[in-house]
C-alpha cells in the first residue's frame, strides 16, 4: 500500500518531531523531557514548515511554552515553527484528534520496536537506581496528613488494626515538605549500598536530588525539615479483643550537620540516622517503592491535597490490569479523609478529591486515571459511602 501526501506528511511530521525530541532532550532537565516531552507525537507538517506536535495533555503544553527557546534552536531544516496541542483535551479540533490517531498507527514496527528497548532499558536502570523511592507503610498510613495550621493537636488515622497517633513536637509536624526531604534521604540510602542505617550527604547533594532551587534559604530549610522529621513521635496501638500493644517511636533517631566556613554553604554535610522501626522496615522485602520525585515537585505548592493524594498513591500497591497498566479503587469515606489530612465533611472533601485527582493525572504523565465513581456493590445501605477512588496508571518496576 502506498501512503498518500496527507499519510506521507503525516510521517514526515513523527520523523521531524523525533530530530527535535532528541536534540531537546540534550538540552532540557532529564524530568522536564520526561514529563512534558517524552510521550510527544508529531501530528503534522505543512508545506509551509509549521509542525504540530501533540503532547499528552494541557498541562505539559503550558510547560512545553517555557522552553519554546530551546525549541527553536532545535528545528531542522524542514520546520520553520513548532506549535503544540493536547492529547487528552476537549479544545482540540476533531481533525487533530483524528491526525493523532493515525500518526500512532503510521508509526511502523521497527520504530515501536525501538521505543520497547529504550523503555526496557529505563526500567532497568531505574532498578538499578531509581528515580526517588518512598516506603510502603509511611505512605499508606498518612504519616504526612498533618494540617500545618492545626500543628499542635493529635491527629488519628483508623485502620483495620489499630490507629497512628502523630504527636507533635514543639515544632510542630511533619508535612508534605517533610515528606520530600524523607524521600530524598530515603532514595540516596537506596542508592548507595543499603548496609549502613544512616545516610550522609551534602545540603547541595540532596537539594539537586529533590529538585530544589539552590540558595541560602534551601540550606535552612532542608535542616529544619530534618530536625522536624526527628523530634516528631509516633504511637502506634493495636488491638484484638482484650489484648494489644503500643509503640511509641521516631522516623529519625539523630541527625548531624557538619560545616567549614558558612553554615549554610552548599558543601555543609548532614547525616542522618534512621530509627530501629524505620531500618526494619525499609529492609523488608518489597516495601521501598518508586516515587517520581520530579512530580511531587511540579505539582506546586498550593496543592497539598494533591500532594499527599500523589504521595498515597505512589506508596498503594496496584492490581495488574494487563497492557502495562495496574488499577485500585478505594472507599472514599472518612478513614481515606483522614489518611489524606482532610478535615471537611464527606462530601466536601469528595469535590476536593476530584480536584486533587485532575491534578495529579495533569501532572504526572503515568497517571491516566485518578478519579471519583458510583459503588456498584448490591445491597448498599443509606449510611454506606457511595463512591471509590478509581486509579489506573503504567506499571513501574519493582525497586527493592
Amino acid at each position: 500500500m502506498t501512503a498518500g501526501p496527507d499519510m506521507t506528511r503525516e510521517l514526515c511530521a513523527a520523523a521531524s518531531w523525533e530530530e527535535i525530541a532528541t536534540a531537546v532532550k540534550q538540552r532540557v532537565p532529564g524530568h522536564a523531557f520526561l514529563s512534558f516531552f517524552a510521550a510527544g507525537v508529531g501530528v503534522s507538517l505543512t508545506t509551509a514548515g509549521r509542525l504540530t506536535v501533540a503532547l499528552a495533555n494541557d498541562f505539559s503544553v503550558r510547560q512545553a511554552s517555557q522552553y519554546q527557546t530551546v525549541m527553536e534552536e532545535c528545528l531542522p531544516a524542514e520546520v520553520s515553527e513548532i506549535s503544540f496541542l493536547a492529547r487528552q483535551t476537549d479544545a482540540a479540533g476533531a481533525g487533530e484528534r483524528v491526525a493523532v490517531e493515525v500518526v500512532e498507527r503510521a508509526l511502523n514496527e521497527r520504530h515501536l520496536q525501538g521505543l520497547r528497548t529504550r523503555d526496557a532499558k529505563a526500567v532497568e536502570r531505574q532498578a538499578e537506581r531509581p528515580p526517588g523511592v518512598i516506603t510502603r507503610l509511611l505512605a499508606e498510613r498518612g504519616f504526612w496528613s498533618l494540617d500545618p495550621a492545626a500543628q499542635l493537636k493529635l491527629f488519628e488515622i483508623h485502620d483495620l488494626q489499630g490507629h497512628l497517633q502523630v504527636e507533635p513536637s514543639w515544632r510542630g509536624t511533619p508535612g508534605v515538605y517533610e515528606a520530600t526531604v524523607f524521600a530524598g534521604l530515603l532514595t540516596l540510602w537506596a542508592g548507595g549500598d543499603r548496609e549502613q542505617r544512616s545516610v550522609q550527604t551534602s545540603l547541595r547533594n540532596l537539594a539537586e536530588q529533590l529538585g530544589f532551587t539552590w540558595s541560602g534559604r534551601t540550606a535552612q530549610q532542608l535542616v529544619d525539615a530534618i530536625d522536624l522529621l526527628t523530634l516528631t513521635g509516633y504511637r502506634v496501638t493495636m488491638e484484638e479483643g482484650q489484648r494489644g500493644w503500643t509503640d511509641l517511636f521516631h522516623l529519625l533517631d539523630r541527625s548531624q550537620t557538619r560545616w567549614d566556613g558558612r553554615r549554610n554553604s552548599p558543601r555543609s554535610r548532614i547525616t542522618a540516622h534512621f530509627s530501629d522501626v524505620i531500618w526494619q522496615a525499609i529492609t523488608q522485602p518489597r516495601v521501598l517503592r518508586p516515587v517520581d520525585l520530579a512530580v511531587l515537585h511540579a505539582i506546586g505548592e498550593q496543592r497539598h491535597l494533591a500532594k499527599r493524594l500523589f504521595l498515597y498513591l505512589e506508596g498503594v500497591p496496584m492490581h495488574p490490569l494487563g497492557d502495562g497498566r495496574e488499577g485500585i479503587e478505594r472507599i472514599v469515606d472518612e478513614r481515606l479523609a483522614a489518611t489524606l489530612g482532610a478535615r471537611s465533611q464527606i462530601k466536601h472533601f469528595r469535590s476536593q478529591l476530584g480536584r486533587a485527582g485532575t491534578a495529579v493525572v495533569d501532572t504526572a504523565p503515568r497517571y491516566l486515571i485518578v478519579e471519583l465513581a458510583p459503588r456498584t456493590k448490591r445491597g448498599l445501605q443509606r449510611s454506606d459511602p457511595r463512591h471509590v477512588l478509581r486509579v489506573v496508571r503504567s506499571r513501574l518496576a519493582q525497586v527493592d
